[in-house]
């Protein structure tokens, strides 16, 4: 009987294999001698045919199978640290890499800061960011005299004598009279340009904005609402000179009176029956014929340069209104009617663009306790004295509250004051509200330099001698931009061809005592 070899060649090649006696031999001898005892018979019988050695034992390939797990394992381990070192290094070269390139591909010196375009920013040693703001085309904000154009500077031109981050501006006027000569010597030295013809759109790009900046290392940009330079390129008004133009001082001691609570003092009519709105008014011509405009500029105390042009500059009819925001209210009163201007205060009211329009910690609003708005309104009446009136500013919610307005006109009326809405002619109840109650009024038709260019408030101005040839009279608000002053005065100059006289706002109250 042949057996199969249980290691070795496959089965196709054992089947090929001859016969040979002499492989059988030890097996016919064991076979003659007893069979020894064999202790892991059990054991054997549960092992798989083929699972031994061809004599029947196991201990020697149960050995090699230890073996071969064992330098199994110690391959695997092998290979899983060498993959954990090169991860490693390449992480290593790769952080190396990335310092060393971030080390060595700055420049040793850094390189010099670039002059300042306008309208670009240019980002200082401490980060803060002074950029020159580029006025609009046209604007009297700007310049003339050998600057760049905007659409040079676009074709990237480089504009001339531009300030450099981290170096100081040169000195610029401070905030004094527009009329005033140059207040340092660079002022002395670098004349002042002449303004551009109205008819000609400015060259330059140097700004009052840009040249009043400043960037100061840790002082950010400020860019003041108005500035010097331009401003003492227009003459002041003739009549400004004039000390009999000059009203009587003010305020009146016997139209004043104390409040607990309050620093300053409230108008009230006088014990003779005086009220304050005549008493403080400008004396107008009650026998005028024909059109009449009146024009008040506001915000008067808030910019020093803008509100001593506005006092010296523009003709004496014309009304201002101070800011109860601002500081000295008693001397801007006394130079107003020192130069001829009649004053009103503004009264701040809530706006339905709110947050937009903030009317500010004065404002009277239609969401706080009546007690609220009273003392608001108080504070804004005892801010200064010798005031003429009030003068709305936002308002376009507040006045459409009946119960609230008639809170408010009442110690109006009470205390013998004038009562104007101010800016572009609004649809509330306030004008039937005074007329009910025999408030002097006068509402505000036009804002005329809503957008402060030229050919914008010449048309402004265009649509208020319109309607004042419609009514008989108009009522303008403005606010002392360079551009604004400048285009009145050069329209101020037309009204004698035109028939149309310039009169104080005073002159055109409706209401008792009143047109």
């Amino acid at each position: 009987m042949k057996f199969p070899k249980l290691f070795g060649k496959k089965k196709d090649e054992e089947e090929e294999d001859d016969f040979d006696p002499e492989d059988f031999e030890g097996e016919d001898e064991a076979a003659d001698e007893p069979p020894e005892e064999n202790p892991h018979a059990d054991i054997d019988e549960d092992m798989e045919v083929g699972g031994g050695s061809p004599e029947g034992g196991h201990g020697d390939d149960d050995d090699d199978n230890d073996d071969e797990d064992e330098a199994a394992d110690a391959g695997a381990k092998k290979k899983a640290i060498l993959f954990a070192a090169v991860g490693g290094a390449v992480v290593l070269l790769s952080a190396l890499g990335g310092v060393g390139w971030w080390y060595f591909s700055g420049d040793s010196v850094p390189p010099k800061a670039a002059a300042v375009r306008p309208g670009q920013p240019a980002k200082q040693e401490d980060g803060s960011i002074a950029m020159a703001m580029p006025p609009k085309a046209g604007s009297l904000n700007s310049r003339a005299g050998g600057g760049l154009s905007l659409n040079q500077m676009a074709g990237g031109a480089v504009a001339p004598e531009q300030p450099v981050p981290g170096q100081p501006m040169p000195a610029q006027p401070s905030e004094a009279p527009a009329a005033a000569a140059p207040s340092s010597a660079a002022d002395a030295e670098a004349p002042l340009a002449q303004p551009a013809a109205l008819n000609e759109a400015p060259t330059s790009l140097n700004s009052l904005n840009s040249l009043n900046a400043s960037t100061s290392p840790g002082g950010g940009v400020v860019v003041p609402a108005v500035g010097n330079t331009l401003l003492a390129t227009i003459p002041d008004h003739a009549g400004s000179a004039d000390q009999s133009q000059a009203l009587s001082r003010a305020p009146v001691r016997a139209l004043l009176e104390e409040k607990e609570g309050l620093k300053g003092q409230l108008p009230k009519i006088g014990a003779n029956g005086a009220l304050p709105w005549q008493s403080y008014a400008r004396p107008s011509d009650p026998g005028i014929t024909g059109p009449r405009i009146a024009i008040m500029i506001e915000n008067i105390g808030l910019s020093r340069s803008a509100s001593m042009a506005a006092i010296n500059k523009l003709p004496p009819e014309i009304s201002l209104i101070l800011s109860p925001y601002g500081s000295d209210l008693n001397d801007w009163m006394f130079r107003s009617r020192l130069a001829g201007h009649e004053v009103f205060v503004s009264l701040p009211m809530e706006s339905e663009n709110f947050p937009m329009e903030d009317p500010g910690p004065l404002g009277l609003d239609t969401r706080i306790q009546a007690a609220e708005n009273e003392k608001r309104f108080d504070l804004v009446l005892s801010s200064v004295g010798g005031y003429v009136g009030v003068v709305t500013m936002m308002g376009s919610r507040f006045m459409k509250a009946e119960g609230q307005m008639r809170k408010v006109l009442q110690p109006l009326k009470t205390r013998g004051l004038m009562f104007v809405i101010g800016g572009e002619k609004k649809r509330t109840d306030a004008p039937s509200i005074a007329a009910e109650l025999a408030l002097p009024r006068a509402e505000s038709e036009v804002y005329i330099d809503e957008e402060p260019r030229i050919q914008p408030i010449r048309e402004s101005l265009d649509r208020l001698e319109s309607i004042a040839k419609d009514k008989g009279f108009a009522i303008a608000t403005a606010r002392p931009f360079p551009v604004t002053i400048k285009t009145i005065l050069d329209w101020e100059k037309t009204l004698k061809d035109k028939d149309v006289k310039l009169v104080p706002v005073s002159a055109l109250a409706q209401g008792a005592g009143g047109n």
